[in-house]
């Protein structure tokens, strides 16, 4: 007991860093943060111009490269995914080994994968084994950033089969959660966009597709969502199957805002009966 005490203070405390330095890089939502960086006073001038020679030749040498991986990365992580889901066709989830794995997971995401009121760590229960199988190993190899998850959640040293025991015990937590939307923006006008440009990869209902490896959006905190459409138009993460994906970048924030209306306006008993004429042609 008293080891499994420290372990819990010591990943509390490892999340509470890697938090800190995600605050830091200003990328939350919508509106990502600008920080500034005020130079030493002290500083000798001819500490600065060569400071500044370093930055600017570095950059020059590293831009390209650090680019060209953000695009590769995920798409060789989508294919070694599928590759690596194939091998585990046959294997049955061990849900009791998934439930000890997922007990690091809770001291962030809740006992009951709720997630915490506000968006700070996502709700994952109930989410699609698919989904989760592929983020969690998209975070083991580094497709998707977060060092506390390896550390943490245990994926550093997890093997495929600790992966979908983990998968297939969130899949199977099942709760109801109110989740409301933001105080600005329209379901109406939202429903018109995102039946545009979301429907076809995230579902009618926002309940996400298998064949697209597209995660229900439905029942998910507005908040994260919008930092994650945040990351989208940064950059920062991309969609495996479409690495040039300009989706976000014909949107202002007030069409994002409308969106988030109405995904997280959405339930299973939601009634969209415009859309059923047309989703064969999404599928």
């Amino acid at each position: 007991m008293v080891i499994r005490a420290v372990a819990a203070l010591q990943a509390i405390a490892y999340v509470r860093r890697a938090e800190n330095n995600d605050e830091g890089s200003g990328n939350s939502g919508l509106r990502p943060s600008k920080t500034s960086h005020e130079r030493s006073p002290t500083k000798e001038r001819t500490e600065q111009v060569s400071m500044s020679l370093t930055r600017s030749l570095l950059a020059a040498l590293v831009a390209v490269p650090l680019a060209l991986g953000a695009l590769i990365m995920p798409v060789q992580a989508a294919d070694d995914n599928e590759a690596r889901n194939q091998a585990l066709d046959d294997y049955e989830p061990d849900l009791d080994a998934g439930e000890v794995m997922f007990r690091q997971c809770a001291l962030c995401h809740g006992q009951r994968g709720q997630g915490i009121l506000g968006g700070k760590y996502p709700r994952l229960a109930g989410l699609p084994e698919y989904y989760l199988m592929n983020a969690l190993r998209d975070y083991q190899t580094g497709a998707r950033g977060y060092d506390a998850m390896l550390v943490v959640g245990g994926l550093k040293t997890a093997n495929d089969r600790d992966l979908m025991n983990l998968a297939g015990y969130i899949s199977d937590l099942d709760i109801e959660l109110d989740v409301p939307g933001p105080e600005e923006g329209s379901a109406r006008s939202g429903r018109k966009l995102y039946k545009y440009d979301c429907k076809s990869c995230h579902g009618r209902k926002a309940e996400g597709k298998s064949r697209k490896d597209s995660p229900p959006l439905r029942g998910q905190y507005h908040e994260y969502l919008a930092r994650q459409i945040a990351l989208f138009k940064n950059g920062e993460r991309i969609h495996a199957d479409d690495p040039e994906d300009e989706t976000f970048d014909a949107y202002e924030e007030e069409d994002l805002l409308d969106i988030l209306a109405f995904v997280t306006s959405l339930d299973d008993d939601s009634d969209d009966d415009d859309d059923e004429k047309d989703d064969d042609n999404d599928d």
